[in-house]
């Protein structure tokens, strides 16, 4: 039996890959692909209304900005154009060379679309400069949707399982729970699949949750308040309902963790040791004289029990944590025979889970319940019904009002 112990650090302290020099923060990378956009001669930007139409911004806004703008000026680098102001003739150009590279019409879009902020935000549009708005440019992008389709990827749903709805196929919520165990990173995998299931929360949300964020009842439930999200920038604030059975998930991961206030989700290093067996001292003489570190083998070493160390972060889980804790939990399900799935399609479902999956898996298993699109998206805080209808086009047929007249009179 290998000895389990828990370390928690006051700074971050878990092992990290080198990185070369710091960090740039976002905002400071905005400005700076921007000023190398913009030509010597552009005029000076107003200072107050770029820092206002900044401030405005989601910090994913800005993420997405700053790497269309890198993707945009090394384009304009390799045909040596201006990048700002944009020629019309050049945007069409440019959506040429991400369709010929297999870009998605959402992604195209996007990119055009932070064109936009950028010349907004270096005050180029109140000059009368709008190229992402002229004619031919729309054109190019509708002619994109139509050869391509608008339709984006979806991602897979992680629905609850046949306990809730008999159809459900390959890979659900409750086998990734079953392949969860009782160490701790099992724990923490096991209440972060559970309340991200039940509150249906996007990964800024299931990243966001703190410990003070959790209200408990006494009928062994909670209420989870959400801060902000997607479609509430303004902070507002709302709230999503837990099981108790995702408490008592949550409940075992804290005291495991010990982790009393700040976020949930956590990254938790992990550090296995092997059993060490007693090695006898030798006698001076029975020692080759060529060996090093010959004073090691008078005094021998003694027995070393096996031992798992683990160090809990402080800081939460990123977005690319959480997509891969779905995927290695999908995986483990699989292999211990809680998924049945050909062989040969494990590694594109798995591929295809992300971090949305439990949030698309609410949606659809809402649907199957017969609720309508209206009160799926007010609970889930999708943006608007018709988002919601997206994501459970092919459930909504079953529980619209046709299917439940009609399934009266023509059983």
């Amino acid at each position: 039996m290998s000895e389990i112990v828990v370390h928690r650090t006051d700074g971050e302290g878990l092992p990290v890959r080198a990185q070369r020099g710091l960090v740039e923060p976002i905002d400071a990378r905005v400005t700076r692909l921007l000023g190398l956009a913009l030509p010597a001669d552009a005029g000076p930007v107003s200072e107050i209304g770029f820092d206002a139409q900044l401030g405005a911004m989601a910090a994913a806004s800005k993420a997405a900005l700053a790497s269309d703008l890198a993707c945009y000026l090394r384009w304009c680098e390799g045909i040596r154009v201006a990048p700002l102001p944009a020629e019309p003739e050049n945007l069409v150009r440019y959506i040429t060379m991400l369709e010929t590279r297999g870009a998605k019409p959402a992604t195209v879009a996007r990119r055009v679309a932070s064109l936009a902020t950028a010349h907004s935000l270096s005050g180029l549009q109140e000059r009368g400069h709008a190229p992402t708005s002229h004619v031919m440019v729309r054109a190019a992008l509708k002619g994109l949707r139509r050869r391509r389709g608008a339709a984006q990827r979806q991602a897979a749903p992680l629905r609850f399982g046949a306990s809730l709805d008999p159809h459900t196929k390959g890979f659900t919520l409750t086998a990734l729970l079953g392949a969860c165990g009782g160490d701790l990173q099992g724990l923490r995998d096991a209440a972060l699949l559970s309340l991200g299931y039940d509150a249906g929360l996007r990964v800024s949300e299931l990243v966001a949750v703190t410990v003070a964020h959790i209200d408990p009842h006494s009928d062994g439930s909670a209420l989870l308040f959400i801060p902000s999200s997607k479609t509430d920038q303004e902070g507002q604030g709302a709230w999503g309902w837990l099981s108790a059975d995702t408490m008592r998930r949550v409940g075992a991961w804290l005291v495991a963790s010990a982790i009393t206030e700040g976020p949930v989700f956590r990254r938790v290093g992990v550090d296995r040791r092997r059993l060490r067996v007693a090695v006898p001292p030798m006698a001076y003489e029975a020692i080759p004289g060529h060996t090093r570190h010959w004073q090691e083998k008078l005094k021998g070493k003694k027995a070393e029990p096996a031992r798992t160390v683990y160090t809990v972060g402080t800081a939460s889980l990123s977005r690319q944590g959480v997509n891969g804790i779905y995927r290695r939990r999908a995986l483990s399900a699989f292999d211990k025979g809680l998924v049945e799935m050909p062989i040969a399609k494990v590694e594109e479902a798995v591929r295809a889970l992300s971090s949305h999956s439990l949030r698309v898996g609410l949606t659809q298993d809402l649907f199957a319940a017969g609720e309508d699109g209206v009160g799926i998206a007010q609970a889930l805080r999708w943006s608007s019904p018709s988002t919601t209808l997206r994501y459970g086009r092919k459930l909504a047929a079953r529980s619209n009002v046709a299917a439940r007249v009609l399934s009266r009179i023509r059983a």
